[in-house]
């Protein structure tokens, strides 16, 4: 009996936190694209990271996703953010994302999480993406040596270095070159 009280102040606690408010309000104005009120949960100088918070990073700007915001918007991405967590400064939480590229791949993606930082004046001084442990299930390779036989320069446009570039034209030319795979592989189209 004790050990449920507990849980429940505990997600109380976490739930009613100011700095979770916060994160979560700055995602709500960012999600129905207002830029103004974005921009007053940001710190002058916010930074995004990737994979470690280490160098100056990107800079984190209201009303711009970086260098996906083009690809996130062309493939129709969609989040679901789940165990929120408070530690110090810093809120986290699971990020469950699925797109259009992922279903032409048959991908199901591993979660990762997203950690936002916060100053004393509770604005978002840096974000930081972090792959979580787990194997995806896909068929980027079968993609890719479909490609690396048909198309060999046009994968390494898509993929300079063996990396993903979401930059450009890139998601509509993947978009393409997707369907064209999926056609010659007998697998059935994705709507």
């Amino acid at each position: 009996m004790h050990r449920r009280f507990f849980f429940a102040l505990a997600l109380t606690a976490c739930t009613t936190s100011p700095l979770l408010q916060q994160v979560q309000a700055y995602r709500a104005a960012r999600s129905r694209g207002d830029v103004a009120a974005e921009q007053r949960y940001l710190a002058p100088d916010a930074r995004m990271w990737y994979e470690t918070k280490s160098g100056p990073g990107d800079p984190l700007r209201a009303g711009n996703s970086g260098r996906y915001e083009h690809w996130d918007k062309f493939f129709h991405s969609r989040s679901e953010l789940r165990d929120w967590k408070v530690d110090g400064n810093a809120v986290s939480a699971t990020v469950h994302e699925i797109n259009d590229f992922y279903r032409l791949l048959d991908w199901e993606p591993v979660p990762y999480r997203m950690t936002w930082f916060l100053n004393d004046q509770s604005q978002i001084t840096g974000a930081l993406i972090q792959s979580l442990p787990g194997t995806p299930k896909r068929r980027l390779d079968e993609f890719r040596a479909w490609a690396k036989a048909h198309h060999p320069d046009e994968l390494e446009y898509l993929m300079p270095n063996g990396k993903i570039d979401p930059t450009a034209d890139r998601p509509e030319r993947w978009k393409q070159m997707l369907i064209e795979w999926r056609a010659a592989a007998g697998l059935p189209a994705v709507s």
